[in-house]
């Protein structure tokens, strides 16, 4: 069987719509089809040559059957929905009559699987090419469910399976429908409601993050991975950060505010610390998630390249409140 089918749910946001554009422009031989829950962006997918299977998430039985006939399955939608994930393994599986022709399944997931409590950072620093580093992830973190019942596939042998796991992403996404991060839309809205930015907790909390072009890029380098004649045996050696720097979610906080104050939109740059039980929604703003994607850059030759979070802040923030 020649692997030149790619089944892709996501495509209608942020990462799953750039990961489309890339694949489609560098796999012009592949057949790709895609799940679209909503009509009206329909048109915005056919026009890159994808064929659109309309359902949602909770069409099982549909997503299942969709899977089977695809040799690389892509779930950029969902990392938490684990009745999602347990369709579209089955549909791989069932389909599979030879096995030296396994399929690929590419999930992803999120660095938010190694944060901890708020108001007890933990500073760990999670390698993935260690495996025993994302063995010792807890059954209970978040994302942990569904990365735990992809691993245990892989492991079986019917299926290939690849997870990437993207940190705090920025910068102007590619996709047809939807190109904005949920990093600022998260923060910038309850700052301009309280008229004053806000910190959550006194702690020092420390996060990964990696620009949109740069996960693009991992995806195309996994896919390669993927295609490639000698598989990786180890469904844990098949794991991959996506994280090329280190932020501070205090510093950020305080470089945002700055800036809608200088636009008028805040009557103050000062931040305040509020109780993380103020805002339980935006609790992880005050986790820790600590990682380092050797990896994807010993093994894969990942070369992350787009513009530092810094240098992006000023386009993210003028974006964000484009589309507010």
């Amino acid at each position: 069987m020649v692997q030149n089918t790619a089944f892709i749910l996501g495509v209608t946001g942020y990462v799953g719509g750039s990961v489309l554009v890339d694949l489609t422009k560098k796999y012009p031989d592949f057949v790709f089809s895609a799940l679209v829950r909503n009509p009206k962006d329909n048109n915005s997918i056919e026009a890159l040559g994808v064929k659109i299977i309309q359902g949602s998430h909770t069409d099982l039985e549909l997503i299942e059957r969709s899977a089977s006939e695809s040799d690389i399955v892509f779930n950029i939608a969902d990392s938490d929905d684990l009745p999602l994930t347990e369709a579209i393994l089955k549909g791989t599986v069932v389909s599979i009559v030879d096995p030296v022709n396994k399929l690929t399944v590419i999930p992803n997931s999120g660095t938010g699987v190694v944060t901890h409590k708020p108001g007890d950072p933990n500073d760990r620093l999670y390698d993935d090419l260690k495996v025993e580093d994302i063995k010792s992830i807890g059954p209970n973190q978040m994302h942990r469910p569904v990365d735990l019942k992809i691993f245990e596939a892989g492991d079986e042998g019917s299926i290939d399976t690849y997870i990437i796991t993207p940190s705090a992403i920025y910068g102007k996404g590619h996709g047809p429908v939807r190109n904005i991060t949920m990093v600022f839309k998260l923060m910038i809205p309850p700052f301009l409601q309280n008229k004053q930015a806000f910190q959550l907790g006194s702690d020092t909390i420390v996060w990964d993050s990696v620009h949109i072009d740069d996960l693009v890029d991992l995806y195309h380098l996994v896919l390669k991975q993927a295609l490639a004649p000698t598989p990786i045996k180890s469904a844990y050696e098949r794991f991959y950060w996506g994280s090329s720097a280190s932020f501070q979610w205090d510093t950020l906080t305080k470089e945002i505010a700055i800036r809608l104050h200088k636009k008028g939109l805040l009557p103050t740059a000062e931040v305040k610390e509020v109780p993380v039980e103020d805002y339980p929604n935006l609790a992880v703003l005050a986790m820790n998630s600590r990682t380092v994607s050797n990896r994807a850059l010993k093994t894969l030759g990942w070369k992350p390249h787009g513009r530092s979070l810094t240098d992006s802040l000023d386009d993210e923030i003028d974006l964000t409140l484009s589309q507010l």
